[in-house]
């Protein structure tokens, strides 16, 4: 027979240098041994049938001697009688380690099997027993491995008459009549017929061996690959957890390094303005027209930068969870015609006609006055920026009543203008903080992509939901819902970057 093939086999010098990665010996690299490759139930069959059909004992052994079958047919009662005596015990022993251990070689008593006439044996050896029984031993190989070995017997040799000496001699006393009946109870046959039905045993083991071979590398290959996929993903997991660590340290440094830079720059920046107001209204001379108007524009582009390091503050405040609302009764009208008044003179400047829309009854809620005036002043210059001249910006705040988007009372702010709009695969990411929906370097508008970051997380923290219905090139409707009652004050969480990170800045 054969067994676990070259690329199975062990002992070989590449194993014994060292392993560039501590990983499990794969099936493909080690010897398999006679239980990897026996199915064991149909094994089991395989032998109990044998044993019952010719009435003889099958013993299987793997190459360290594990019992793998053992069916007993006849010989109980006669081997049971002489290992009664006490040489005849000490016999049986060295007649069982004989098959059992013993080399597979015609040594130590063993010979050559009578077999027909040119029939292949296959290293099989005849061993005799004392009491004139006898056992045939089969090794099992596979492709050159002895895997282990198959014994039948005791049987009775067709040619043994009385009970040879070996046994008399060695247990005085025996009773020949008893002894003579156990033994006819024993499988007789010629040694020859015997060694047919072992090769016929071997052949069908063969089978099954060749079979469970197939089956188990298979099933061990793809366990084995299985594991390996496992071990791949664990390791992909563990650089991407040591990733995540990186870069939320990287977006800590990042918040840091910009509050920083944010607030050195805030007190340059207002001390150019100051003293740009103080050029404009003459309190250091007389300016011409020309130089007025050079002044202005120093303080109005200072007072666009000045809002975008606000900005830029308020989001590294909010990421570092460092905000935190404070709740007050707000009469919303108030804080909406603040707002308005605020942006009137950027619409003024654009044509724009302004409308605002207030509730005939006051509006008289909890909430965070500067946070709120920020989301409306936000908005609305959003707005203002995105219109074109002669366009139209509309301001309208509902009243108090049911809003089943909260499941509570709430009111509504919306403010909505004749603009440029949004394109509609858009909508979900304006609220990143730095998108911009048009991050061309020749992009018309500019701002950092901060103001809707920021309205969403103030409404967010107010219990509330913001939305957006747009179509490009028909304006945009921005509506804010908050509740009458917002819950306890808690930090403001930032909105979530684009993905990829940002270019330069977007819509506000």
């Amino acid at each position: 027979m054969s067994g676990a093939g070259d690329s199975g086999r062990q002992g070989s010098p590449r194993e014994e240098t060292p392993r560039l990665e501590q990983r499990p010996l794969s099936v493909l690299e080690r010897r398999l041994t006679l239980s990897d490759m026996l199915d064991t139930s149909t094994f089991a069959e395989l032998v109990k049938s044998f044993a019952e059909l010719y009435k003889l004992g099958v013993k299987v052994f793997d190459e360290k001697g594990n019992r793998l079958a053992d069916i007993k047919s006849g010989n109980g009662d006669f081997c049971g009688y002489v290992f009664s005596f006490t040489e005849g015990k000490r016999c049986c022993t060295q007649t069982v380690a004989r098959v059992k251990d013993g080399p597979l070689a015609t040594t130590q008593n063993a010979r050559a099997p009578h077999a027909p006439a040119a029939t292949k044996v296959h290293g099989m050896i005849a061993v005799p027993c004392f009491t004139g029984l006898r056992y045939l031993v089969l090794p099992i190989l596979w492709e050159g491995d002895v895997l282990g070995r198959v014994v039948f017997g005791p049987f009775v040799p067709e040619e043994l008459g009385e009970l040879p000496p070996s046994l008399t001699d060695l247990t005085p006393g025996i009773d020949l009549a008893q002894a003579g009946a156990y033994l006819a109870k024993i499988r007789r046959a010629p040694e020859s017929t015997i060694v047919k039905v072992l090769l016929h045993f071997a052949q069908l083991l063969e089978t099954l061996v060749a079979a469970g071979q197939k089956t188990f590398l298979t099933s061990q290959v793809h366990i084995e690959a299985t594991l390996e996929s496992n071990r791949d993903l664990e390791a992909q997991n563990r650089r991407l957890e040591q990733m995540n660590v990186q870069l939320k340290d990287m977006d800590r440094l990042k918040s840091s390094f910009l509050a920083t830079v944010s607030h050195e720059l805030r007190t340059p920046l207002t001390s150019i303005i100051g003293y740009s107001e103080m050029l404009s209204e003459g309190l250091v001379g007389t300016l011409n027209s020309e130089q007025t108007d050079y002044v202005r524009t120093i303080m109005e582009k200072g007072d666009t930068l000045l809002k975008l390091i606000s900005s830029i503050l308020d989001v590294t405040q909010i990421e570092a969870g460092k905000v935190r609302l404070t709740f007050e009764p707000v009469n919303v009208g108030d804080l909406v015609s603040s707002a308005v008044s605020s942006i009137k003179p950027q619409a003024q400047r654009k044509g724009l006609t302004l409308d605002l829309k207030l509730p005939a009854r006051a509006v008289e809620v909890r909430a965070d006055r500067e946070k709120v005036r920020q989301v409306m002043v936000n908005l609305l210059s959003n707005a203002v920026k995105f219109t074109p001249k002669g366009g139209w910006v509309q301001v309208l705040v509902t009243e108090v009543k049911f809003q089943p988007e909260l499941d509570a009372e709430g009111w509504q702010f919306v403010v909505q203008d004749s603009g440029v709009g949004i394109p509609s695969d858009q909508l979900e990411k304006i609220f990143q903080s730095f998108y911009q929906v048009d991050n061309s370097s020749t992009r018309e508008f500019g701002g950092a992509g901060l103001g809707l970051a920021i309205v969403k997380s103030y409404v967010e923290g107010h219990g509330g939901k913001v939305r957006v219905q747009s179509e490009l090139g028909q304006g945009s409707r921005f509506e804010v819902v908050l509740p009458v009652s917002p819950p306890p004050p808690r930090a403001v969480i930032a909105p979530p970057l684009s993905e990829p990170p940002p270019p330069p800045p977007a819509r506000f």
